[in-house]
């Protein structure tokens, strides 16, 4: 694998006085890079209460059509940005929920944002989607699950072990028809994921 395939970062940090709490692994989407504006401002929200912020990106042709050891891999490969012995919190998007199996092994406090839990759209993953439902239902670390009534991939209802954040009418990018609505979304996600680092892994 090559790197230009799969990279890791440290996010520019906004806010270079702010006291450091921890580190914060993030994956993204298939095409839901970092720099997209949810996980942009989520990014932002959590520099300014001291989190460091290390992300993963990747090329949409490096994925393979298996793609959980590849999502794994990356995650092992943000780990190994941390500073030993501080919080680590991981928050991963669509595809990079697909880490959920490696977090539960670490014992990670993690926010799943828009988890793939269903089968469906143009790359489908069946047994990865059944499986990864069944390991955020039984989650062994504290963890935030966000999804919207309108994406093709959530379950509506769902429950887990930790808190379940569902957005009436937010699609898979967790927006609306109405662009201030989704900006307002976004702040609200950001803000929930702020909250739930202090208390889970802060």
């Amino acid at each position: 694998m090559s790197g230009h395939e799969l990279t890791v970062r440290a996010a520019e940090d906004h806010y270079p006085g702010v006291g450091r709490r921890g580190t914060v692994l993030m994956l993204p989407g298939r095409a839901y890079s970092c720099d997209m504006s949810l996980l942009a401002w989520t990014t932002r929200a959590l520099q300014a209460t001291g989190w460091a912020v290390v992300q993963a990106g990747w090329n949409l042709s490096a994925i393979p059509a298996d793609p959980r050891a590849f999502i794994q891999d990356a995650a092992r490969r943000l780990d190994e940005m941390k500073r030993p012995g501080e919080p680590v919190l991981v928050v991963a998007k669509s595809l990079g929920t697909l880490a959920a199996h490696w977090g539960a092994e670490k014992g990670y406090p993690a926010v799943w944002l828009t988890p793939v839990l269903k089968a469906a759209g143009r790359h489908p993953l069946p047994s990865h989607s059944e499986e990864l439902a069944s390991r955020l239902r039984d989650y062994p670390a504290p963890n935030l699950v966000v999804g919207g009534t309108a994406d093709i991939f959530w379950q509506r209802g769902f429950t887990g072990t930790g808190e379940v954040l569902e957005i009436a009418g937010a699609d898979h990018s967790l927006e609306v028809a109405d662009w201030r609505a989704s900006v307002h979304q976004h702040e609200a996600v950001a803000s929930a994921v702020v909250r739930f680092a202090s208390g889970a892994a802060g």
